[in-house]
């Protein structure tokens, strides 16, 4: 066999790993986008970031979050998978702002009913969250509040209302309801302690003007009595840093690279589990499809109009995406799946079904008879499915009494996993040098002109 044929062999195999890793690419996004992985990942990441499942979900409940999140209601709304950095100092230094008054407290321990709520039954549950959300827009009003004492103190009791409401609905939620108040007091308390402190050298020293960087130190302060491990991490970030109209900038860029470094981690985690999913999917392709790599190599050794064929397809490809492999539309894969159908390449597990009489017998072309069945023994059984009056002849595939043959079609299955499971732009890359070498001289089987 000459060079050019053996490289017409190259380049078959490798567009069909690239199908196949299109399947993969296509089958692990839609995994991926169904399970949420990004966005459920990105949570773990904000709650490992935040040291504290309560504040996390506090974070979550800001309205600069809020808006990154979708959903056609309030009660279906899906959590971000991505969050910018400067979004992320945003709302954290807003939370810390107000980290010291009563009713960011009391939106705080309110955070702390939804483990309990999540253990209800469906249908209690149901209607517990829907209490459970007024609740949360009202704290969220108190902490909003900036028209004076009496508009807070009101917003407040309409808090405490709707949280005592939600206690007398549901039992099972009174006890929780009333240590949230406990621990409001309690953590009020703490933190008028630590606030007092502040306050005393500040007055000591003479610094009686409060501005908004010094706001946020007063906030990452009062942390000190319901998340230390956080007030410890902020503190450190915080070190350094001068009084000065450039403060709060200074604070916002080394908490936005403090983000933006754990999310680069999270992101290099993503991508090796992303790597993970893709082999276990590029194996299912492969076994579900039967896309044999030994097998599809045998067959484009001796049809040479079946790697010429795939040859010509793989060179449309590369024609069509000169700027890089782009994203195909249904159209696109429907089309180039009915391609690889018209073609004797060696994928699947059944041929077309022939028919049978009630034993299973299935007439041959030289006029014998063979039982189908899925455990051939001996010359005259016909390997295939009988489903009915109609066998399945299973292709492709060693019989279960041959095991080099079984060996052999495991590790052909196995090869096509691994290469499917390399990523589609991998196989384009090398498809497209592949066919530059194939086209970068005259065929040596064409007579010259």
């Amino acid at each position: 066999m000459s060079l050019l044929s053996i490289l017409e062999i190259f380049i078959s195999l490798i567009f069909a790993w690239l199908v196949l890793s299109i399947a993969v690419m296509y089958i692990q996004e839609w995994v991926g986008a169904r399970l949420r992985l990004r966005a459920v990942m990105l949570e773990k990441h904000i709650r490992n970031f935040l040291a504290d499942p309560a504040l996390a979900e506090q974070f979550y409940e800001h309205p600069l979050i809020q808006s990154l999140h979708t959903g056609d209601d309030q009660a279906n709304l899906r959590r971000p998978s991505y969050i910018p950095a400067q979004i992320f100092s945003l709302a954290l230094f807003d939370i810390l702002l107000n980290a010291g008054k009563p009713s960011s407290i009391l939106q705080y321990e309110i955070q702390k009913l939804r483990p309990t709520i999540e253990r209800l039954k469906k249908d209690e549950r149901a209607r517990a969250e829907a209490q459970f959300r007024l609740v949360l827009m009202a704290a969220r009003k108190a902490v909003n509040t900036r028209t004076g004492e009496i508009a807070l103190e009101n917003a407040m009791s309409n808090v405490r209302m709707e949280l005592e409401h939600l206690g007398r609905i549901h039992p099972a939620l009174q006890d929780t309801v009333d240590e949230v108040f406990r621990r409001v007091e309690v953590t009020a308390q703490d933190v008028d302690v630590i606030l007092a402190g502040i306050e005393a050298e500040r007055q000591q020293a003479g610094s009686l003007e409060l501005t908004p960087f010094e706001q946020i130190r007063d906030g990452i302060a009062a942390l000190g009595a319901t998340n230390p491990q956080l007030q410890q991490a902020l503190e450190s970030l915080m070190l350094g840093i001068e009084k000065s109209d450039q403060a709060l900038g200074a604070a916002r860029q080394r908490v936005e690279a403090w983000f933006d470094n754990g999310v680069e981690r999270l992101s290099g985690w993503y991508k090796r589990q992303a790597q993970k999913m893709s082999f276990v999917i590029g194996i299912a392709v492969a076994v579900v499809l039967n896309a044999d790599t030994l097998a599809l190599t045998q067959t484009l050794w001796r049809e040479p109009l079946v790697r010429q064929t795939l040859n010509a397809q793989a060179q449309a490809l590369i024609q069509q995406n000169q700027d890089g492999l782009r994203p195909m539309s249904a159209e696109e894969l429907a089309a180039l799946q009915l391609q690889f159908n018209t073609l004797n390449v060696p994928i699947g597990w059944v041929g077309a079904p022939l028919p049978a009489d009630s034993d299973g017998g299935v007439l041959m072309l030289d006029g014998s008879y063979k039982k189908c069945t899925l455990w051939p023994r001996s010359s005259i059984d016909y390997y295939g499915l009988k489903i009915g009056r109609l066998c399945y002849p299973v292709i492709n595939a060693p019989a279960p009494n041959d095991p080099t043959g079984i060996l052999l079609k495991l590790f052909g299955l196995f090869a096509s996993g691994i290469a499917a499971a390399q990523g589609a732009p991998f196989w384009f890359d090398i498809l497209k040098k592949a066919i530059n070498i194939r086209t970068s001289g005259a065929n040596p089987s064409e007579p010259k002109g």
